[in-house]
């Protein structure tokens, strides 16, 4: 008889950080899924492939180092200079 060592949250999460990107949402998704009883959200569509290929690129780019990254509090402060002034 083989012996499986026991399987601990740490141990999950060092063995699903060696997965692809992706496949580390898939897995998240699915467990999200499982601990809400596998049912959809009310307040929370559902992503269409489109959109999830589109947020998987932007992620790609931002690990990459190739997107340009704007700091929350730039963007506020230039969003609160337009209102004062409209």
């Amino acid at each position: 008889m083989i012996a499986i060592p026991a399987l601990t949250v740490e141990s999950f999460l060092e063995v699903s950080e060696q997965l692809p990107i992706n496949d580390q949402y898939e897995l998240l998704n699915r467990l999200s899924d499982r601990l809400h009883g596998g049912e959809e959200d009310d307040n929370e569509a559902a992503l269409s492939p489109e959109w999830m290929a589109e947020i998987n690129r932007r992620i790609a780019e931002v690990e990459a180092g190739t997107a340009e990254l704007i700091p929350a509090e730039q963007v506020l402060a230039e969003l609160r200079a337009e209102l004062r002034s409209e």
